[in-house]
């Protein structure tokens, strides 16, 4: 029987940031380089992932749990994530037991969504990350972590949207239509 692959919100794993058996696996390709990513994630570009599961399993060695992710985490997170579950299934006699991975996951939302809700981003180049999770704190994004250089950058709402719960509210008293100051017009 396949691998079953289940999905994290960023919320739960920022709370496993300080489990040392999880592995982030960044699945986007160039991406990365200008919106930055996770701290401490691996990368592993969609379009050369095949070729390169063998090293993903050396490098993820003691670590139970992968989390994958893309941008949006529809389509090459989960195929990265079901190559993997496949690519074990197949070689279970030889891999599965000596890799030790025993959940795979993917990120709801993806790397956007993380970003989005305001959770650390590091813009370091190191490959791979050193930052790591740890030293991060959820919404401080001013809070570089120790390993890593940079800044992370401040968090911009370029969603936000309006409706009924967010329009303020207009008071019975007001009642002069927008543009009207004491009977003149604009």
């Amino acid at each position: 029987m396949a691998q079953s692959i289940s999905y994290i919100t960023g919320s739960q794993l920022l709370s496993l940031k300080t489990r040392p058996n999880i592995a982030i696996v960044d699945v986007r390709d160039d991406e990365r380089k200008y919106d930055g990513h996770i701290a401490g994630s691996l990368h592993y570009a969609s379009d050369t992932f095949t070729d390169k599961i063998s090293n993903l399993i050396q490098d993820v060695k003691g670590k139970d749990t992968l989390v994958f992710h893309c941008a949006l985490s529809q389509v090459r997170g989960p195929t990265c994530a079901r190559k993997l579950a496949n690519y074990l299934e197949e070689m279970k006699e030889e891999v599965k037991e000596d890799s030790g991975i025993k959940n795979i996951m993917v990120l709801e939302r993806g790397f956007n969504g993380w970003e989005a809700s305001g959770r650390p981003v590091c813009r370091c180049t190191d490959t791979p990350c050193k930052g790591g999770l740890l030293g991060w704190e959820y919404r401080i994004p001013e809070r570089a972590p120790p390993a890593c250089p940079y800044k992370p950058a401040a968090k911009t709402d370029k969603t936000a949207k309006v409706g009924p719960e967010t329009e303020p509210a207009i008071s019975e008293s007001s009642s002069k239509p927008v543009g009207v100051a004491d009977g003149k017009q604009d």
